[in-house]
Order: C-alpha cells, then sequence, then structure tokens
C-alpha cells in the first residue's frame, strides 16, 4: 500500500515498475529501445526471424539483426534463449560484423547459443585491412552471455583480425575441431571469464591452439600484419579438454615486430586429451609478457597419443612467470614442466613455478635451451619428484636474493633441492664462501 502522506514512494515504486516492465519487454523480444536521435539501439535476433532451434538456419536472420546494428552506428544484438544454427561457407565466415561499437549478448552462455553448420570461420570481428594508425580497425566491440559451438567441425570460432578495443566477458566455446580465437594486428582488448572447452586441432599440430595472438598469420595480403599484437588482458580465464595447446603468443608468419604487453592472471590450462602441446607457449619475439597465478594441469593422453610435451614453453624477454602450478596425474605427461630460453641481452624470470607431479617429468622439471645468450633469475622453482634442471644449465645467473647462510661446510644436502651450478653460500661459522661447479662446492675465506 501506498503511503499517501509520501507520494515520493509512490513515484520510485511507479518508476520500478516501469523499469521493470520495460526490461522484461526486452527480453521478451519486443519493440527495441530507441536512442536520442530516435535510431534503435536493441537488435533481437528472433525479431529479425531468427528461430534459435538449432535445426534451422539461421544465418540470414543473426546476419540481418547485425547488420541493422552496423546501419545504425552500433548497438545491442541480442539472443534469446535458444541455440542459433549459423553456417559459413569456404569463401566466407557465416558471420561478420562489419562496423564499430556493435555488442552481441545473449541470455547466458549457456543459455544462447551460436552453432556452426559446417566448416569454416563462425564469427568475423574483423577489420578491413592493416593499418598502424588503427584507422581501419574493427573496433569497440564486444560479446558478453554467449556460447559457441563449432559441433565439431573445423575453422575458427572468433576470428579478431585488425581490432582493438574489444572485450569479451563470459563467453563459453566448445566442441571445435580447431582453433577457437585467432587473432592479428589485435590492441587494447580484454577476455574475462573465457572459457573454452573439448576443443583440439589434429594431433602434433603446430598451428592449433584454443587461442592464438599472433603478429601476423600471413606473409601477404588478408592476415599479414607488419605491426603487431600489444596490450590483451586474460583474466579468469579457463581452458579445458584441448589436444594441441590452450593459449599462444607469437610473432607469427610475416616474422616482424614484437607481440607485446599482454598479461595472463588467474588462469586454468587443464587437459586429460593432450595430443601436441604446449598448453602456454611465449615465443622469443614476445616482449613484456606476464603471467601470473597460472594452473596447468597435464593428465592424460587423447586416444592413440602418448608422447610427453612441455607444459609451458617461456621464451619472452622483459616479462615473468610467476606463481605457477604445474601437475599431472598416473601417466607420463610431462617431458618438461617448463622449456626456458633467454634471448641475447634478455633475463627469463622464473618465480614460484611448482611441479607437483603424480608421475615423475621424462625430462626435467625446467629445461634450459642449449641456444640462450642471455641471464636466468629462477627463484623457488622446483618439482617434487624427477630431475630439477637439464639442459644446458647456465653458467651465470642474474643477481640473486641474499646468500643461504649455513652453519658449517656448504654441500647440496644446506638445501632442500638440489642446487644448480653457479649457487652461492655463505659459511657462517668459518666465514667461507661457497659456489658450486660441475656439481662440486668450491670455497674461499671472507676477509
Amino acid at each position: 500500500m501506498i503511503d499517501p502522506r509520501n507520494p515520493g514512494v509512490r513515484r520510485r515504486a511507479l518508476w520500478g515498475t516501469a523499469v521493470g516492465l520495460a526490461g522484461a519487454a526486452a527480453l521478451a523480444g519486443a519493440s527495441p529501445a530507441a536512442a536520442a536521435d530516435g535510431s534503435l539501439d536493441w537488435f533481437d535476433v528472433k525479431g529479425h526471424g531468427a528461430v534459435g532451434d538449432g535445426f534451422a538456419d539461421d544465418t540470414a536472420a543473426v546476419q540481418d539483426a547485425i547488420n541493422a546494428a552496423v546501419t545504425a552506428g552500433g548497438g545491442t544484438v541480442y539472443f534469446p534463449i535458444g541455440k542459433y544454427k549459423v553456417i559459413p561457407t569456404a569463401d566466407s565466415p557465416a558471420l561478420s560484423v562489419g562496423g564499430d561499437g556493435v555488442r552481441l549478448v545473449g541470455a547466458s552462455s549457456k543459455a544462447s547459443m551460436l552453432v556452426k553448420g559446417a566448416d569454416g570461420i563462425l564469427l568475423r570481428m574483423s577489420g578491413s585491412s592493416a593499418d598502424p594508425t588503427g584507422a581501419t580497425h574493427r573496433r569497440y566491440c564486444s560479446i558478453e552471455n554467449l556460447g559457441f559451438n563449432g559441433n565439431s567441425k573445423t575453422g575458427l570460432l572468433l576470428e579478431l583480425y585488425y581490432n582493438n578495443n574489444s572485450y569479451f566477458r563470459d563467453v563459453f566455446m566448445s566442441s571445435n575441431n580447431d582453433t577457437c580465437i585467432d587473432a592479428v594486428e589485435f590492441w587494447d582488448s580484454r577476455f574475462y571469464n573465457l572459457v573454452i572447452e573439448s576443443s583440439t586441432g589434429t594431433a602434433d599440430s603446430t598451428t592449433q591452439p584454443n587461442v592464438w595472438l599472433r603478429n601476423s598469420s600471413a606473409t601477404s595480403g588478408w592476415g599479414y600484419s607488419g605491426d603487431n599484437v600489444n596490450q590483451i588482458h586474460f583474466i579468469g580465464c579457463r581452458m579445458e579438454a584441448f589436444g594441441t595447446g590452450a593459449l599462444w603468443i607469437t610473432q607469427g608468419t610475416a616474422k616482424t615486430n614484437n607481440p607485446n604487453g599482454i598479461y595472463i592472471t588467474d588462469c586454468k590450462f587443464e587437459t586429460s586429451r593432450m595430443q601436441g602441446g604446449p598448453h602456454l607457449k611465449v615465443d622469443a619475439s614476445c616482449k613484456h609478457v606476464y603471467a601470473t597465478n597460472i594452473y596447468a594441469f597435464a593428465g592424460g593422453f587423447a586416444s592413440g597419443y602418448s608422447t610427453a610435451q612441455n607444459i609451458i614453453a617461456w621464451a619472452g624477454s622483459a616479462g615473468a612467470l610467476e606463481n605457477v602450478l604445474i601437475a599431472n596425474g598416473s601417466t607420463a605427461t610431462v617431458n618438461s614442466g617448463v622449456d626456458l630460453y633467454s634471448g641475447s641481452g634478455s633475463t627469463a624470470v622464473l618465480r614460484n613455478v611448482v611441479g607437483l607431479y603424480t608421475t615423475r617429468p621424462t625430462g626435467v622439471h625446467v629445461y634450459y635451451e642449449a641456444s640462450s645468450a642471455g641471464d636466468f633469475w629462477v627463484e623457488n622453482c622446483y618439482g617434487n619428484i624427477g630431475g630439477q634442471f637439464g639442459g644446458t644449465i647456465p653458467a651465470k645467473y642474474h643477481p640473486n636474493p641474499p646468500l643461504r647462510l649455513v652453519a658449517g661446510p656448504v654441500s647440496d644436502s644446506s638445501f632442500t633441492r638440489p642446487p644448480v651450478d653457479g649457487t652461492l653460500a655463505v659459511d657462517s661459522t668459518n666465514n667461507r664462501l661457497y659456489v658450486r661447479v660441475g656439481g662440486r662446492w668450491r670455497s674461499t675465506a671472507l676477509s
């Protein structure tokens, strides 16, 4: 009952009712809202003829809704609960966003689903060409609360070429027999709670991780760029049941420029269907890539596959791999936990990268590549079983934290786990400095 002595309460109640009815009407597919200039800014795909039963071909209807948003200068393309079958061809994607400021939104990432009806690209959200100024990029677009089902087909689920200032929140991708997201000359964008499940390339593929960020995918024409991919964030993302890698960041085909400014935080890479790898790859062209709070699990192999893999390939400079747990199960899936490279003039930084192995690696926890020309700073990195370090173990390191103090002569047993050559420690009782060289401890008096 409205209090007649307080009409403001009545006004607020009526306002709340009006807002609630407007929201319900929009979700029910009623007339879309109008912008200040009278143009429409809400485009319900069912209002454009989409059926959403998973069987009817909704390609034309969904594309019509997207085109309407583009024509209006941007807006929200809404997908009510349903499965929208869209069919790509060998020459063109099923759907394409041809303008800026377009937002694709579903009822939730599991309730509203785009389903691929044939091999090919499901959605292209790309600009028209490479452009170091970004003028021809696709910009200020987003995808939220929407699912993508590859339906066991090949081809991308999402192409992000020549794109910037986009974001992707609560997106669920599954069942694609190929790379899911491919990004070239892709800038200043964010992924929040991106989930990819049960998607993989063919065994031992070197081109089909779940997500691939690269400067270029071709030496000329579509996919070529002389620029780079930069300032991309992955926050709270999960990639699971993949076969040929989860997230890779590389220079790409044209071999120009450097991916940079990539941040991977609080992410999970878990699979028991390995048929290639690695889970996470950062190549030597990369700069300023930071990965922290990462869980990488290698539980088992895909049927018919049995080759142990390096789980993380880390070769970028001016970045760090920190707070990482690498684990496996009862199958020998891990060759090395981290395959580590440091280029000339750079320092490879690993901190708190721990292997919790049920089955020991066939290699070692951290493998140093022979071609490394730079320094290494490796702190508190160890595996619970198996070899700790292998490859060309470096003779020099970047300056380390304060030296360990030992009350008496220093030996390997002074450490929880066997240290590598070049490790320093101090005998605080006899005032001697120790250094490990060639597997032996050598000392000199301190003056």
